[in-house]
Formats: C-alpha cells, structure tokens, sequence
C-alpha cells in the first residue's frame, strides 16, 4: 500500500493482493477452506483452535476474509505470543479482503477466547462503509476503439459513477482491454496509466486507464509441416492471406480451417512471437495427415424406404495438388443407388471453392413406378459459411415404366444452380435458426434434350425455442414449365407423402394418377408443417406434435392432404431420433402410420 497525503485527505494507491483471484470462489469450495480454517483434523478426537469471526453478515465478505486469513497450523498448547502473531497476520489479511470490495475504514479487533480446554483467535469486525467510484476516465487511441471487441467490451464492463468499488472488476477490466488489444495486433500495447486511487477519508474511487497502443502487427511467414500437398495449396488452406493483420481469431481460424479439409487429422498452431521482427510475427504449423483412404459400412431403417445398407470409399488425397476421389453404393427395397465423384479444389481459393466430376446411376422401384437412371455431369461449388452456391451442368438419360405402360427413355441435357443458406444454431439438435434452398434448372429440346422444361423448387424452414418449447416450421414449393410433361423423366417430377413431408401417408403415395390408377408425379408441388416440441426428461428426450399438409398436383385447384400427429424426439449422440404416429385428415378411415426417423425434420 503506497500513501500519497493531499492536504487533510490520505489518498491510497492500492497494490492489490492475490486474494482478490479468490473473490468469486463457489460456496462449495468456501466449506472446504472453511474446514481448513477452522483447523478440523479428520480422523482424530483432539481438539484443535478454531478461528472465530463476528460482526459480518454480507456473505461475499465472510467467503472473502476466510479465503485469505492464514491457516492455523499451531495445537491448543500454542503460546499467547503465537496466538498474537496469528492474529496480526490474519487482521492484516482480513482488511485486504474487505479492502477488495471497498471497504476501507473497517474496525477488526483482535482477541483471544478460551473454549474448553483450548484458546481460539478471534476477530470482530465492521466492515465500515463502502467506497463508490467518483470517476472513471479510460483514453484509448481511436485505431483501438474502432476493434470491435475492445468497444463491447468496454461498453459492458466499464463500472459507473456510484458503483460500489470492487478491485477485481477493476482488474478485469483493465487486463480485459489489454489482453483484446494484443489479441487484435498490437502485441507492443501498454499502459502508461494505470490507476485505482482511493480516498478512505471520503470513501470515494478514481480509475484511470491510458493506453498506448503501438503499431500493428501483420502475419509473417507460415512453416506448415507436412508433406502431402503442395506447399502453396497448403497455405492457402489455411484461409488467412499473406500479410493479413495478426489477430488470435485467425490464428483458431488456421487451426479450424486445416482441420476440417480431409487431408489431415490433427494440426497445431503456434506463433513465434519471440522471433517478431519488422511488425510480423511467424506461425509455425505442424500436422499430422489423415490416412490416405477411409472405407465405410452402415445400415439402417427408415419407414420410407425400410432397411438399407450402404458402402463408400474415399480417396482423401489422390495427389499434392489436393485431389480426392470417392465412390458410394446404398441399397434398399425401393432404390439402389451407386455414384462417384472426383473433386478439384480450386486454385486460387481451395477452402471454399472446387469442381466435381460425377457420374451415378440410380433404379428406383415404387408405387408402381420403375425408373432405371444413369446421369454424368460437372458442377462448380462455393461455400462460404453459412451460404452454398453450386452451377452444374449433366447429362441425365433415364428410362421409367408407369403401371404396365411400356417403358419409355429419354435424354435430357441440363443446367442448373442451386443457392443454399444453413443457419442453425446445432445441426444435429436445432432450436433457433433457419435453412433454406432454391433450386432452378433446365434443358431445351434443340440441345440433346427429350424436351424443353424449366424446373424450380424452393424450401425454407426454421427453429424458434420459447422457454424450454421448441417450434418448428417449414414449407416446400415446386414448379415445371413445360408442353410435354409427358416426356419428363421421373426423378423431377414431384411426388410428397412420408416421414419428411406429409406424415400421415406413404412414401410418395402423394401424386396425380393417370386412367389407370398409377401415380404419375405432379408438374407443381406445395408442402408446409408446423410443429412444437416439449421436454420431458431433461433436454434428450422430447414429446412432439405437428400438422402436415401439401401435395403433388397437375390441376392447380387439387385438394392439399392434412396429416397431424404426434410424436418422440431424442437427443441421440448421432442426431435427433424421431418416432412419429400421424393420421390422415382426408376421411379415408386409413389407420395411423408409424413413421421412423435420423435427423431433423429438415
């Protein structure tokens, strides 16, 4: 403690003790150092002196003085020269931890009392009144005050005229700004003023803060060990240009961009701040590769399609210029499926943008309709969280047999974009946000196509948590230009109906039928649900009910389908488990359908 007399008025520049870490420490832990304090030995009968504090009755101030008094460590022999030695240590601990929640003019009185056989050290204390803050003064250069974090922060935390002192929010505030300014660059910041000036005679507060922020740093050289990639893809993984500002956001953001490519397992980050030199600082990266090729199995049930199995193998690295190829079958009783694809990461910008070359060939079975399809095509992909935009261009050749009509083939050369956006706070679980999806593509007779079409379809859906309920909404719409949806291929007609649309009827048991009864798909489609989820146990496990309503149609005046139900959420570790019992509304007297799900609804 530092003194500086200003006329009658003893002002003091306080040095804060460690005991102002301790200020927050949970009761469970007070009953712990209690225990201490109190000089209980476990497992033994003798008796042991025990601390005794009286006057005090705000509870942070009892936690505060019996963190930061000194243990006994003496027996019920102890000499009255050693009980009075403890108690000027503890009397001199005790008002740093009052001191801590400003108060400065408190009476502690010593003594020793005798209980049983053995004599306690004891101190009576009041606490006194509290010191306000007078004044808060915190001068930052403008380039400081334009970093975002740094001016929430001092927005939040600065304390205000009249606020009872409390050192600890001080420290944190002044370390706060500190530690947000290096973190954003300015690794030479400093104080050139710093101060908590207090006043005990007016039990007033003056805080002071001048920062010197000094120049900004830039990234240096990047080291990446590894030996997969060639080193300028491999920098350019990282998502941080040369010469970027330095800031520890993007230093995570190095870390987090590498780590999610395929190419490696785990990397490690580490800037080089003791070899900074001329305003930039070097990172060194170390890494550790992934397997060349991952292969996978899985099974699993679904009410749409029943059992299926699936089987893919990936090529995570083909060559250093970050190639990957990938191959996938998945088999049920309604569709098989098999596809592979060959991704180039685009030169200049291979985190968020690349090329595939696909192929897939599909043969789908169902409300008796059989499709054989075979599609190749190339398509460009650019995802900047939380946006995807993708153009592709295919050639799809597909061959479809409705009812006992002869099966029909066409051609079809098509163009195509989509524009996605995936907002949700927690994919595997959502409760806020919202996701959506637009979709057009095309294809025009004179260009090797059956048939000229446009086809647009759109979806948009979200999440809104009102206390512990959680709301769920969605709508789905779709449209086909065309003069011949005669020669449509299957795959882009609409069907709807089943666990991810309207529940309360089959899987794509939704659609126009032709004189014969066969669903022939809709040149419109038009969905929406909404949805509320209830806890019940914790937050794992969830009672829901929902409305569906929507359909396929040619006629633009058909009747939309209303399913409603309820059902069972759980917060698997895989994602959300769904078990839903629906009914149709339309007066059919069908029987309510059990409908099976992994995910969210959408």
């Amino acid at each position: 403690m530092v003194a500086a007399v200003r006329g009658a008025a003893a002002c003091l520049v306080m040095k804060w003790s460690t005991a102002l870490a301790m200020t927050r420490a949970m009761t469970w832990t007070t009953v712990l150092v209690w225990a201490l304090l109190l000089g209980s030995r476990v497992a033994t009968a003798e008796p042991a002196p025990q601390l005794q504090l009286t006057g005090l009755s705000e509870a942070r101030l009892v936690t505060n003085v019996g963190l930061t008094v000194p243990r006994i460590n003496f027996s019920c022999q102890a000499s009255t020269a050693q009980l009075r030695r403890y108690l000027a240590a503890a009397r001199e601990a005790a008002a740093e931890a009052l001191q801590a929640f400003g108060h400065f003019n408190a009476t502690i009185r010593p003594s020793i009392e005798t209980r049983e056989d053995c004599r306690d050290p004891a101190l009576a204390i009041e606490a006194g009144p509290v010191t306000t803050i007078e004044s808060v003064t915190i001068e930052l250069p403008e380039t400081v005050r334009q970093i975002e974090s740094v001016s929430e922060f001092v927005a939040n935390q600065r304390p205000s005229v009249g606020d009872p002192l409390d050192q600890a929010a001080y420290d944190a505030l002044r370390d706060g700004i500190l530690g947000r300014v290096q973190k954003a660059g300015y690794l030479d910041a400093r104080y050139t003023r710093h101060e908590l000036i207090v006043d005990p005679s007016t039990q007033s507060a003056r805080i002071a803060l001048s920062l010197e922020a000094g120049s900004r740093y830039r990234f240096g050289e990047v080291t990446i060990e590894q030996s997969i990639l060639e080193p300028e893809l491999a920098r350019r993984l990282t998502g941080v240009p040369e010469g970027a500002p330095y800031t520890s956001r993007d230093l995570l953001a190095m870390n987090q961009n590498l780590t999610s490519t395929a190419y490696f397992e785990s990397v490690s980050v580490r800037p080089i701040l003791e070899e900074r030199e001329n305003l930039e600082v070097p990172v060194e990266i170390s890494t550790y590769r992934n397997p060349r090729t991952s292969y996978e199995l899985s099974a699993g049930y679904a009410t749409d399609v029943g059992p299926r199995v699936g089987a893919e193998v990936t090529r995570r690295y083909v060559n250093k210029q970050g190639h990957q190829w990938s191959a996938r079958s998945e088999l049920s009783a309604i569709e098989q499926r098999l596809e592979t694809s060959y991704t180039i990461p685009r030169s200049a910008d291979p985190l968020r943008e690349r090329y595939d070359i696909y192929a897939r060939a599909t043969r789908e079975d169902n409300n008796d309709i059989l499709t054989t399809a075979a599609a190749t095509g190339v398509q460009w992909v650019r995802e900047t969280d939380p946006w995807t935009r993708s153009l592709f261009t295919e050639y799809l050749l597909d061959r479809t047999r409705y009812g006992d009509d002869p099966a029909e083939s066409n051609g079809f050369a098509i163009l195509g974009g989509r524009l996605g956006y995936q907002g949700l706070d927690e994919p595997l679980f959502p409760s806020q946000g919202v996701v959506f999806d637009v979709s057009l593509q095309g294809a025009a007779e004179p260009i090797a196509s059956a048939a000229s079409f446009v086809r647009g379809r759109a979806f948009a859906g979200g999440y809104l948590s009102v206390g512990d309920w959680i709301f769920a909404a969605r709508g789905e719409a779709g449209v086909i230009v065309t003069d011949q949806f005669d020669k449509m291929p299957r795959s882009l007609r609409f069907f709807t109906g089943g666990d991810r649309s309207v529940r309360g009827y089959e899987y794509e048991s939704l659609s126009p039928r032709d004189e014969d009864g066969t669903r022939i798909g809709g040149k419109y489609l038009l969905v929406g649900s909404v949805e509320v989820m209830v806890p019940v146990v914790d937050d794992d496990w969830y009672a829901a009910a929902f409305v569906d309503t929507g359909n396929a149609y040619i006629d633009p005046e058909a009747e939309l389908k209303t399913g409603a139900g309820v059902g069972v959420r759980w917060r698997s570790p895989v994602g959300m488990i769904r078990v839903d019992v629906a009914q149709p509304l339309d007066g059919s007297g069908d029987l309510p359908m059990l409908h099976l799900g992994l995910g969210a609804a959408f």
